[in-house]
């Protein structure tokens, strides 16, 4: 039986006008002229009898049956490139193990280490996926890398890294060597982390400074980006030091006003208590505790 589905292209066209509002910039998207664009919409609203844009002049609006029917062609047309995909891999992405982690532990710590995972289990297959706040195990990761104080609802976390942080400096803003005293870090700029708020207070505190004035600086809104600031000398940052190891180690950063403290918080490898870890899981919670043995 004849399938009762619109031309690929048409589908195409559609989401890129209903995306960008515009034939003329769908057109540039998919490397069509605009009329043809046009002529492709007015194709797909004449088979199925609905009109799926009011026209005002260039400018288009959806109509409710439009915006309902961009919606459900978007996740029809994502499905179809990843099942696509799946074949060029030669396996569904959804069966590797997920790995959820958050973008600066990833990018400074975990990344760098995966070769070694994948050494040891070379036959796991694995997608590092990025969390954005509270981890969500429904509809995410199987095992998730996460900072906190090690209680998450339903779930079972083992404790991976104690974290430390402490104020580090470029040898351009400070010179290499030089131990100041904790008052004046008042006379450089502070590097502001909007991941981490209180990081500048929490510092003091556990140093035993009272907080009087101001803490002013410039404002990134990743711990990566704080690093790399503080690497080119812009302020001073409070950071977590294991994730500067290799700066620390060859002299593009140092602390020129003492040991690190703790932080109070730690990184934990969480999963959900609902349901029995797979091999998978396993595999990468041992190896993650053994790779961080001596960060506890």
């Amino acid at each position: 039986m004849r399938r009762y589905i619109p031309s690929l292209f048409a589908l195409r066209a559609f989401e890129a006008s209903a995306t960008t509002l515009s034939f003329t910039r769908a057109g540039e998207e998919l490397g069509r002229t605009q009329s043809g664009v046009s002529r492709q919409v007015s194709n797909l609203e004449a088979l199925l009898g609905i009109d799926l844009f009011e026209r005002f002049g260039p400018r288009l609006v959806l109509t409710p049956a439009g915006e309902s029917y961009a919606a459900s062609v978007s996740e029809i047309l994502n499905l179809l490139e990843e099942a696509s995909m799946d074949v060029i891999r030669g396996s569904r992405a959804s069966a590797a193990l997920q790995i959820g982690v958050q973008d600066s532990f990833a990018s400074r710590w975990l990344v760098p280490r995966m070769k070694h995972f994948m050494e040891a289990h070379p036959s796991e297959p694995f997608n590092v996926i990025p969390l954005r706040g509270d981890v969500d195990f429904a509809d995410g990761p199987d095992i998730a890398v996460m900072r906190g104080q090690g209680a998450w609802r339903d779930a079972i976390a083992y404790k991976l890294i104690t974290e430390f942080v402490g104020v580090v400096a470029a040898p351009t803003l400070v010179p290499p060597h030089q131990s100041l005293p904790i008052e004046e870090h008042q006379a450089f700029p502070k590097i502001q982390n909007a991941h981490r708020p209180d990081s500048w207070l929490r510092w003091l505190a556990a140093k035993g400074i009272e907080h009087h004035g101001p803490i002013s600086g410039p404002r990134f809104s990743q711990t990566t980006m704080v690093i790399e600031a503080t690497l080119a000398g812009i302020g001073l940052a409070v950071v977590p030091v294991f994730m500067i190891e290799e700066q620390l180690a060859d002299g593009r950063l140092h602390l020129p006003f003492g040991a690190p403290v703790a932080s109070g918080a730690g990184y934990y490898a969480v999963y959900p208590e609902t349901r029995r870890p797979s091999t998978p899981v396993r595999l990468f919670r041992d190896w993650i505790m053994s790779e961080t043995r001596g960060l506890r």
